[in-house]
């Protein structure tokens, strides 16, 4: 028998097609493939040379090559194994994937909630701003019109101190003259000493101007009295000079005991 021949023998035939169902992928048992086809070769060479019949010679040609080929579950283990640390790997990905995408959901997240509590935040300054500002406003507009009603309250007590005064020839006797300093130095009873202070203390109020007005308040006259400050000298507010004098003299002796104490306090303070 011829090798042509030989190789279309039922044992040939059952061989390859043996090898073809038990073989491997390439890519997993390479080596095996190579090794397998060369036994293989080897038993067909052993079988056209001893003349067995195909047979006796087809069972021996199978239990060679599989055991050369190695194909059993042994081999399926093995290319689950070699599978396994790929599955592995892409099972480690794709939790590493997820988890980035919680970590970004979850920084977007407190993200959105610190602009939110910032918003939140501003808003309720604003609003709080806004109440004082209103609070404020309503508080100086009582203030102003309590001193309102107070320099009201003066000028008629005023007005009825006037009306229960002697005669209009008896007060034009009265009536003081000169400067309003020189009527200051009489008041004090020609002490230089507090004039000097009291001189120093109303020309940096008024300049010693009578019709002199603060124009951010009430303040006026030559002891720049505001409304209610007026009210507690016992004179209404007047444009009349010398009763200003006599109501700041009056204000300052119970306030500060004497010109010289007020302008102390002037001079550390701004205002007395």
């Amino acid at each position: 028998m011829s090798s042509r021949t030989s190789d279309n023998t039922p044992s040939h035939r059952s061989t390859r097609s043996l090898r073809s169902r038990l073989r491997p992928p390439s890519s997993v048992r390479r080596p095996s493939l190579y090794l397998a086809a060369a036994a293989a070769g080897a038993v067909l060479i052993g079988t056209a040379t001893t003349g067995e019949t195909p047979a006796a010679a087809e069972p021996a040609a199978a239990v060679s090559i599989a055991d050369q080929l190695g194909i059993s579950a042994e081999a399926g283990e093995s290319i689950e194994d070699q599978i396994a640390p790929l599955q592995d790997l892409a099972a480690s990905r794709s939790e590493r994937e997820s988890e980035q995408i919680q970590a970004t959901k979850a920084q977007r997240a407190a993200e959105e909630a610190a602009r939110k509590k910032a918003a939140e935040e501003a808003a309720a300054k604003k609003k709080a701003e806004r109440a004082a500002a209103r609070k404020a406003a309503e508080e100086q507009a009582a203030r102003e019109e309590a001193e309102r009603q107070a320099a009201e309250e003066a000028a008629a007590a005023e007005a009825e101190a006037e009306a229960s005064e002697p005669a209009p020839a008896a007060a034009a006797a009265a009536a003081p003259s000169g400067s309003y300093q020189d009527y200051a130095m009489s008041k004090l009873g020609g002490d230089s000493s507090q004039f000097s202070c009291l001189e120093s203390l109303w020309g940096r109020e008024s300049g010693w101007n009578p019709n002199a007005q603060n124009p951010s308040s009430t303040a006026y006259g030559i002891p720049q009295f505001l409304d209610s400050t007026w009210a507690g000298t016992g004179i209404g507010k007047t444009s009349d000079g010398y009763r200003q004098i006599d109501a700041g003299l009056i204000y300052i002796d119970s306030r500060y005991g004497s010109p010289c104490g007020a302008w102390s306090h002037s001079q550390s303070t701004g205002w007395y």
